[in-house]
């Protein structure tokens, strides 16, 4: 089954916004006008390379820019639209590829990733092993390496999570695996996802992102899970406790073919999820809405999604946002499902929405 790549923000701020900040061609980062769509500037990166994620910091006064090309981290103050800093990972013939990650600590001060070297050599490229990486912002480098596990060096997801009191590194793939930071990254505590400790489940996985707009401690995500009797897959809504490591689900119903990560109002009582069911002519895409207490499926509407694109909600959880891989923004009522508008932005948008307060 394939999962839709794209689909929250890897940070977000929230509450009473008024600006929006994306990622795009070439190389810059647009201001949006939340409410209206209008575009109010933008901010020119010094790499001169497109955005692949943006973090707002712990104070909600800079972003950190990351590009794929040569790992740049760029810091831009929102003060003053500029960017304050940057520094890349990639030195000479050694390449650093970014394989999970990053994930900041709370005040973005120091990002975790789990990295891998690739060495140009004269007749070939040399692929080193997957480590984990600690990257210091005020140092502009990495200050610390640790090889990730060879029996999961394969196994970990492109989602990794730093615990809230910045002690603990989550990677969610084949399994939960949480690791003690400070030493060395040992393996503290595992939860297998091929064969939970849960009734009559053969197999779970998470079905899209992380929803990283919520409850700091608690991870939100919609999940698949396999039955051990007759091996029916189902999709449902999942909850990890980053605290009590504890982990609860809830199925819902049959599985799509295509699956996002749930985007959830500020007040935590209603969430959103996109899914999508066959392909090209045939392809149907709708917005599901849930009753977060009950964990039912309240609504369905169809609405007319693009081949890509990325899924996201207003900072009042008004209005619902499909964006990305294009250069339009369109709105559409939470309550109702219905399309508002489509704002054109006027640039190939490369990043996820961070929303910020003025």
């Amino acid at each position: 089954m394939k999962k839709l790549l794209l689909l929250l923000p890897l940070a977000a701020g929230i509450a009473c916004a008024q600006k929006m900040y994306v990622g795009a061609w070439p190389g810059r980062i647009m201001i949006i006008d939340e409410k209206s769509g209008n575009v109010d500037g933008d901010i020119k990166l010094n790499s001169g390379t497109a955005a692949r994620a943006l973090f707002l910091s712990g104070d909600k006064k800079s972003l950190v820019a990351m590009t794929h090309k040569e790992s740049t981290f760029e810091t831009i103050d929102l003060a003053t639209r500029k960017v304050t800093d940057s520094f890349q990972l990639t030195e000479g013939n050694k390449r650093v590829r970014i394989d999970a990650g990053p994930a900041p600590d709370k005040d973005t001060k120091v990002f975790y990733a789990v990295t891998r070297d690739i060495t140009k050599k004269i007749d070939r490229f040399e692929i080193g092993k997957r480590k984990f990486s600690v990257i210091d912002m005020a140092q502009k480098k990495i200050v610390r390496q640790v090889d990730v596990p060879a029996a999961d060096a394969d196994n970990i997801g492109r989602q990794i999570k730093v615990s809230p009191d910045g002690k603990y590194l989550y990677t969610f793939g084949q399994a939960i695996v949480v690791y003690d930071i400070a030493n060395n990254f040992k393996e503290v505590e595992r939860i297998d996802m091929v064969k939970p400790p849960f009734q009559n489940t053969d197999s779970l996985s998470f079905g899209g992102d992380l929803d990283p707009w919520g409850d700091p401690n608690v991870l939100t995500s919609t999940f698949i899970n396999t039955d051990n009797i007759v091996y029916r897959t189902t999709f449902g809504l999942a909850r990890f406790d980053l605290n009590k490591r504890s982990f609860d689900f809830t199925p819902i119903g049959p599985i799509p073919s295509q699956l996002s990560g749930v985007q959830v109002t500020p007040d935590r009582k209603v969430g959103y999820a996109v899914s999508v069911e066959g392909q090209h002519g045939d392809r149907v895409t709708q917005f599901m809405m849930f009753d977060m207490a009950t964990k039912k499926l309240l609504k369905r509407a169809e609405f007319p999604g693009r081949t890509r694109f990325t899924f996201g909600i207003s900072s009042d959880g008004k209005k619902l946002l499909i964006y990305g891989a294009g250069n339009t923004i369109e709105y559409f009522d939470a309550k109702t499902l219905q399309p508002e508008k489509t704002v054109d932005v006027a640039a190939d948008m490369t990043t996820s929405l961070v929303i910020v307060a003025p």
